[in-house]
């Protein structure tokens, strides 16, 4: 089996049921924030910034610090310690990290598919025509309040990026089904107009019957 570099790292997000209050007595501002299984949190993020410091109250609660000059609170996420499959969906960083680390299987699919659908046309001398082009729907997405062709040029993406990927596999006799894709649909697209953005979350299903879901912000 082939490994590749983790170059773009995915981590569970953990389902936030309730956010019931600010903590009395607690300086800075501090938010209780409740779900389900909270006990493997290791980031939180409040507007899309990073919280210096929470704690893990129990399974079920943690405290986080409200960032400074936040303003209105709009976007809360809470980000697990590894990628289990089993959550909603993941979050995506682009980074090695301080250790290296080594994917394959599903995960090694998921990073392939993030990068293809990424990736502008023409930008690979190889091969021009690959790349889904979601990169450059971000720039639309910010001078545009018409969201429907946004709407259709992701879904167009997703669609294209797969066919570009099971083609390109599809003479690979050696890849084994844990890293070959069988299918990718668009699950759902969230557009916060406040900050001219797109949320796309997109199902994976690997030939091995396994799947997984990202979520891509634009």
């Amino acid at each position: 089996m082939a490994y590749q570099l983790e170059v773009i790292r995915f981590r569970d997000l953990l389902v936030v049921q309730s956010i019931p209050r600010f903590v009395p007595g607690l300086y800075p501002p501090t938010l209780e924030i409740k779900g389900d299984d909270l006990s493997s949190t290791s980031r939180v993020l409040i507007n899309d910034a990073d919280v210096t410091e929470f704690m893990i109250v129990d399974k079920k609660t943690i405290y986080a610090q409200v960032p400074e000059d936040i303003g209105r609170i709009s976007t809360i996420q809470v980000v697990s310690t590894g990628f289990t499959r089993k959550a909603a969906a993941s979050k995506l960083s682009f980074e090695i990290g301080n250790k290296t680390q080594k994917v394959d299987g599903l995960l090694k699919l998921v990073q392939l598919f993030t990068k293809w659908i990424l990736q502008s046309p023409g930008t690979d001398a190889l091969d021009p025509s690959r790349g889904g082009g979601l990169q450059q729907l971000a720039g639309q997405i910010s001078t545009t309040r018409d969201m429907q062709p946004i709407y259709a040029s992701i879904t167009r993406s997703v669609d294209t990026t797969s066919s570009q990927i099971r083609t390109a596999q599809a003479n690979q006799t050696d890849l084994p089904l844990s890293e070959r894709l069988y299918s990718a649909n668009l699950v759902d697209i969230s557009i916060y107009e406040a900050q001219m953005e797109a949320r796309v979350q997109v199902r994976l299903q690997s030939m091995a019957g396994a799947d997984a879901v990202t979520a891509l912000q634009l």
